[in-house]
This record gives structure tokens, C-alpha cells and sequence, in this order.
């Protein structure tokens, strides 16, 4: 077989596959001035088809955390790009390309937060830093180079995120109306407006973001100071940018659809409360979340394994965003909140030695199958309450 025919053999299987394409890529950030790299997803169809694709962009920090099956003990050995595979396949989703960009320094222990740094040379021993124009970086020369380089529908793009990828998402949609069609987050580490945390009295008091430490200093610290720059600082909070908007912004801004969610919980489990603060500010605004419940669920916590059970419900209706611009073409089956179900069964009186009533409960995140067996100190079984597939 000769190289050409090897080739020609390579392509056809491509252009066959069932599941998407997974990608590192590198390219010149001419906003940083570094490299940076990113992860790219590829639906199935790109391989077969001259289509063009919109664009969904995914925030957290490095580049990999959104494609990486075992990025925390939760994930269970799946990620977006399994998620995207299986609901296409299913027709919930339209085909869509998948971007996760690096908004980190390449080890990732500097955030670039999306914002334009302040001082850049407080990060300078950490590569992929730059100019620390992180802004400019994503709006300009990411947006510019997916647009070059793959098949995409300008200007038909959406974005995402989890924890500080859920701040960036908002951020950038309210700090430029019009830049996506829908946005979503999942218990995003937002601002609280004008820094002033509503929990506790007194004022500037948003200690995540106001915090003693070198994390955010590059990004908010003028240099020789040791406090953040508030100016600076309130540029990025997307609460206050809203109260300098005119109403044709505003009303551009409700053109986005949001679809935000959060852990069930606060502090060290969850951003539930600056959730809660957000939707509250927004409505102020006549800004609707979307998402059917702001809590994802009641033990929803602030991990991988819920951040994707958001995405699985969010990728659906993105798609629908998608759409809804009359640019891309295509229907789907309705959506299905099928990730997060409940279930109970009682009448087990007979099944306990002492007939007292007893209440079984159960969750799934998504179908699967559900075999429940009551057993005896001896081990034998003595009923089968359940053995069927649950959705």
C-alpha cells in the first residue's frame, strides 16, 4: 500500500467516526505576546461536511480542566468532549465546536481572570503570562484565530464555566454586549456589588476578591502598592458595569440568554451566596436566568462531577441559542432535564423484622441502570425492590 492510499484510508475513517476529535493546540498570542495553548473539540460531522459550526467557549483556568476525565475523584471518567458526543448522537445538541482556552500561566498558578493586568511583572517568573492583557488576549486573538483556522459561524458563539470560569463568562458578556448569544455558569466566584458583601456589615468587605495575598495581585495591584486598585477592581464587577449602562446597552445585554447555577451550599462547599446576590442584581436589570433553578440541586457541591451535570443541561440550550439566530440550521428533540431525578419507595413494612415502616431513596444524575436489594444480617436476600433502567 503506498503512503498516498494510507493517507486516503486515514481520511475516510475520520470522516466516518461516530464521536468527536479532542486537539492541543498552540498559536501566538499577539495581545500576551507568548504562546498559549488550548483544547480544541471537533464534532463528528466536521470530518464528512464543508458545514461551518458555532462556537462554544469554556472558562476555568488551564486549558485542559473542561477535556480532562479525571481532573478531580468526581468526574467518574467523563468530560465534555463524552457529553457533547452522547447528546448529539441523541440529537439534543446541534453540532458544535468546543473551545477550552488557557486563562492561566502554563503551570496554573496564575489566573488571568479574563482581565488586563495591572502589573504583569508581579507574575513574570511564570510562563504564559505575558503582558497579562488576558481581555485582550481572549476577545481579539483567541476569537480571531478559532474564526481563521476552523470552519466557524461568525460571530455564533456562546460561553460557559465553573468556579472563576463562571466570573469570566458573565464578565466578558456584560463587558461586551453582543459578543455571545447565550452564557452560562456554574457556581461562579462572582463579585458582590461595589465589593460590599450583604452576609456581614461594612464596607469593601468581598474578601475573596479584596484578599491579602499575591493570587489576584498581578491582576489588580498597581505597582509598589500592596492594596488592590478598587477602580480597576470594579471595571471587572459586573454588577457596578451595569449601573453605568445606558438602556440600549441594557437592552443588548437582555438579548444574551443566562443560564446560571450553583452548589447548594457556601464557603468551602460552594458559591451558592454571590449565586443568590448575582440573579438578584440581574433581575434589578430585567435580566431572566434561564436555568430552571438557580441551586443545581440539594447536594450539588462545588466539584467536576456537578459542573458537568450544569453543562449537560446548559449544552442543550446553548444549542437552542444557537438556532434561535436563524444562521445555523438543524432541529432538535426538546430538551430533557434528565440529570438530576429522585426517587422513593415505601410500603417495605413486610421486608423488616419487626414490620416498622421504612423509606428507601435514591438519586441519579443521569439514565442508568438501578438494581436495590434488601438483604439479612445472614446475607440472604429477601426482596428485590428495584432492577430496571431509572432516567
Amino acid at each position: 500500500m503506498t503512503l498516498k492510499s494510507r493517507e486516503l484510508n486515514l481520511e475516510a475513517l475520520i470522516a466516518k467516526r461516530s464521536t468527536g476529535v479532542v486537539k492541543e493546540v498552540s498559536f501566538k498570542s499577539e495581545s500576551l505576546g507568548v504562546e498559549k495553548r488550548y483544547r480544541i473539540y471537533l464534532p463528528p460531522g466536521y470530518f464528512s461536511s464543508e458545514k461551518r459550526y458555532p462556537v462554544l467557549y469554556l472558562f476555568r483556568g488551564h486549558e485542559k480542566e473542561w477535556f480532562d476525565p479525571e481532573q478531580d475523584y468526581s468526574r467518574g471518567g467523563k468530560a465534555v468532549q463524552h457529553l457533547a458526543d452522547e447528546l448529539i448522537a441523541d440529537g439534543r445538541i446541534c453540532e458544535m465546536i468546543i473551545v477550552g482556552p488557557s486563562m492561566t500561566s502554563d503551570d496554573g498558578s496564575i489566573y488571568g481572570l479574563g482581565v488586563n493586568f495591572l502589573n504583569p511583572d508581579a507574575a513574570k517568573e511564570a510562563n504564559g503570562i505575558g503582558s497579562g492583557q488576558f481581555e485582550d488576549y481572549f476577545c481579539k486573538d483567541v476569537i480571531q484565530h478559532i474564526n481563521s483556522t476552523y470552519r466557524t459561524v461568525r460571530g455564533i458563539q456562546a460561553a460557559d464555566g465553573f468556579s472563576l470560569g463562571g466570573f469570566t463568562s458573565l464578565m466578558l458578556a456584560v463587558r461586551h454586549p453582543g459578543l455571545f448569544c447565550s452564557v452560562g455558569s456554574y457556581d461562579g466566584s462572582h463579585m458582590f456589588r461595589g465589593m460590599n458583601d450583604p452576609r456581614y456589615p461594612g464596607l469593601r468587605n468581598d474578601t475573596l476578591w479584596l484578599r491579602r495575598d499575591q493570587k489576584f495581585a498581578p491582576a489588580f495591584r498597581r505597582p509598589g502598592t500592596d492594596v488592590h486598585d478598587l477602580e480597576h477592581l470594579l471595571s471587572y464587577n459586573l454588577l457596578n458595569i451595569l449601573e453605568g449602562y445606558s438602556k440600549r446597552k441594557l437592552d443588548k445585554i437582555r438579548t444574551c440568554r443566562y443560564f446560571i447555577t450553583t452548589a447548594c451550599a457556601d464557603g468551602m462547599e460552594g458559591n451558592r451566596d454571590r449565586g443568590v446576590h448575582l440573579v438578584s442584581v440581574f433581575q434589578q436589570f430585567g435580566i431572566v436566568n434561564q436555568a430552571d433553578e438557580l441551586v443545581l440541586s440539594n447536594d450539588a457541591l462545588h466539584n467536576w462531577h456537578f459542573s458537568d451535570l450544569h453543562l449537560r443541561r446548559t449544552l442543550q440550550l446553548h444549542s437552542e441559542a444557537f438556532l434561535a439566530t436563524g444562521k445555523i440550521e438543524g432541529e432538535l428533540k426538546p430538551p430533557i432535564d434528565d440529570h438530576i431525578k429522585d426517587f422513593e419507595f415505601t410500603g417495605l413494612r413486610e421486608s423488616t423484622p419487626d414490620n416498622r415502616d421504612v423509606i428507601l431513596k435514591f438519586r441519579v444524575y443521569r439514565k442508568t441502570g438501578v438494581r436495590v436489594d434488601i438483604h439479612a444480617v445472614d446475607g440472604k436476600r429477601v426482596k428485590t425492590v428495584t432492577n430496571k433502567s431509572y432516567s
